[in-house]
């Protein structure tokens, strides 16, 4: 059952999608509230980094926490990008060990994003972001076996993951996706 109810919910978020892509929302929301749910990669523009576990990896990213998550083989100390405007919620040691330092911001949209394993965070929680600011390096901190970029979008309140798309698509384990992702 869990499999099938998995199938029906990406079914019903690539509807949501393709209707949003066209200007309606499933919600009676406004057009440009549809913009808010694009994302950007998390690293500066023009780069491209191997995605080393996509969505559903079979190594780290099962269960409601992590199902939705990318790790990126970014080096350690490389510049993090905000993938979308906001304000920053946490910037600091997680209360989770296993993601070390993180920064999580939250959206207009409501939705949040989480980027983990890093060896510096920039800004204090209240701080607003432009998307493409730097809010961090990446490293190897928390639960992690080499220096990578854990990112995912996810429930601001309750940290489940949720499905997303960067820059439109959704990039899986082996692909190189280049960012278009400029300095704000």
């Amino acid at each position: 059952m869990g499999g099938k109810k998995r199938v029906l919910r990406r079914v019903a978020v690539s509807a949501s999608a393709l209707l949003t892509a066209v200007g309606i929302t499933m919600t009676g929301a406004s057009p440009a509230a549809a913009v808010d749910y694009y994302y950007e990669l998390p690293y500066p523009a023009g780069e491209a980094y191997t995605v080393t576990q996509g969505p559903e990896g079979t190594y780290s990213h099962t269960g409601p926490y992590n199902e939705y998550a990318w790790d990126f083989g970014l080096p350690a100390n490389y510049e993090v990008s905000a993938a979308q405007g906001g304000t920053i919620v946490i910037s600091n040691w997680s209360p989770y060990w296993q993601n070390g330092i993180e920064v999580i911001i939250r959206h207009s949209n409501g939705q949040c994003t989480h980027y983990a394993h890093l060896n510096q965070s920039f800004y204090e929680p209240g701080d607003w972001v432009p998307q493409g600011r730097i809010v961090g390096y990446s490293g190897s901190t928390g639960n992690s076996t080499a220096p990578h970029l854990h990112f995912q979008v996810i429930d601001c309140n309750s940290r489940v993951g949720l499905p997303a798309t960067l820059q439109g698509w959704t990039p899986y384990t082996g692909t190189r996706p280049v960012s278009v992702n400029s300095y704000a």
